[in-house]
């Protein structure tokens, strides 16, 4: 049972296999028998099967399971059994579920957690949003790293699915930071490999992956969406060993394809103890000190205005009017982009296995050009996987940049086509007037 970074209110299940997490078509059929035995119960038709139970005690075995793979791949030839030893770490769980990271694994393999944050559950989560996009949890990691010294700062979110962290120099990795960081350690370890993410990461982020020997797939918007992708490729032989969200989500290959915010850092600590046994003074943040980062990005939201239950309708509506729009060049020098394999020309919608995974929301990239600064910029517009209401993701390489794009949507587009009457505009208006 998880509620994630949501509001307190809301909580969901996440169910798993050994072969890794389940998908939502899965998760569906799930859901479908149990209310067809819950109904068969109140007819007092009996479903029942013979069962045997077990209590398990999984956080036991999962942080032993972290443990041994630390031991085993730094294989520390001093002390095999404390290879952080020397290490002073910073672990900030938000208040969430992430705690038993600092005494059952880090405490535990010789790592110095003093300092460290938010580490006893409270669903109220009183210090910030436990979320590692989240400011305020990141300058709360980033002061203690710091004040420290310490050459690592953790940050998870309330089920530790995801994660980021803050190098010794106090500098934050997350986003597309992060999904360098782990390419780059994945890209020594698997030479050639095809790193999955979704639609709205940089072409900076393109250029460093590639730089690297590796391919990038983009892909939809939804960390689950991004995951079966990867599945998918591995299934068509296409080597692809990470797939990652910019919101911090990310499955390796080696780990099963899980969502797994824990074993993601601890891929990063097992890096760091090999620089420094490499005789390395920098920390885990020169792994990345050649990712240009773009000058402005901005995610702006528009709330739906209907009902509830058309909501997901006029959110489609909305979005490929967007599409129509460029296609028919009413938006003077934006194209629908496409990116490598995957053309985000049909919304990050195609699937080239014989069974296309089903449509979730919709969704569309164009890039930006002008006569003074060429391809400057990109746009992707979207549907809320969960909300009612459609989002937009900007990103530009030049000075109000986003601000110029932002104008050119809602004057362009959101009020010549109409959309205007079926999406508040208050985000985008204030944008174009003050840039924030």
């Amino acid at each position: 049972m998880t509620a994630s970074h949501l509001p307190y209110t809301r909580n969901g299940l996440k169910f798993f296999t050994k072969k890794g997490g389940l998908t939502s078509p899965e998760v569906e059929e799930i859901c479908y028998r149990a209310a067809r035995k819950y109904a068969n119960r109140l007819a007092k038709v009996s479903t029942t099967l013979p069962l045997s139970l077990a209590r398990v005690d999984f956080m036991s075995t999962y942080a032993e399971y972290l443990r041994d793979i630390i031991k085993r791949k730094v294989n520390h030839p001093l002390h095999y059994d404390t290879p952080l030893q020397g290490f002073q770490i910073i672990v900030n769980a938000g208040n969430g579920s992430g705690g038993f990271f600092t005494w059952d694994v880090l405490d535990k393999l010789g790592a110095d957690t003093f300092g460290s944050l938010n580490l006893n559950p409270d669903g109220m989560f009183p210090s910030h949003i436990p979320n590692p996009e989240d400011e305020t949890a990141m300058s709360l990691t980033r002061a203690a790293v710091l004040k420290t010294s310490a050459h690592l700062g953790i940050v998870f979110d309330t089920d530790v699915d995801r994660s980021g962290v803050v190098d010794d120099a106090g500098k934050p990795i997350n986003g597309d930071k992060l999904i360098a960081l782990m390419a780059a350690i994945v890209l020594r370890e698997r030479p050639g490999s095809t790193i999955v993410t979704d639609a709205r990461t940089s072409m900076a982020l393109s250029r460093f992956i590639t730089s690297r020997g590796g391919k990038h797939c983009l892909y939809r918007v939804g960390y689950r969406n991004v995951i079966d992708k990867g599945i998918q490729l591995n299934k068509d032989g296409v080597e692809a060993h990470l797939m990652m969200e910019t919101t911090g989500h990310g499955a390796l290959k080696e780990n099963h394809f899980l969502d797994d915010g824990a074993y993601m850092v601890v891929k990063i600590i097992i890096e760091m103890v090999r620089m420094k046994l490499g005789g390395l003074s920098e920390g885990i943040g020169s792994l990345i000190k050649e990712f240009e980062e773009p000058l402005e990005s901005i995610e702006l939201r528009m709330n739906i205005l209907s009902e509830p239950r058309y909501a997901k309708a006029k959110g489609a509506e909305a979005v490929q009017t967007f599409r129509k729009y460029i296609e028919e060049g009413l938006l003077e020098g934006w194209e629908l982009d496409s990116c490598g394999e995957c053309w985000v020309s049909e919304g990050c919608l195609v699937d080239s296995n014989d069974s296309p995974a089903a449509i979730d929301a919709h969704m569309y990239r164009a890039k930006v050009s002008d006569e003074q600064h060429g391809e400057h910029g990109w746009v992707h517009f979207r549907q809320s996987i969960h909300n009612p209401n459609v989002a937009i993701n900007m990103q530009s390489v030049v000075l109000r940049g986003c601000q110029s794009m932002t104008k050119a949507f809602r004057d362009k587009f959101l009020l010549a086509s109409g959309v205007d009457k079926i999406v508040d505009i208050s985000q985008v208006e204030n944008y174009v007037r003050i840039g924030q």
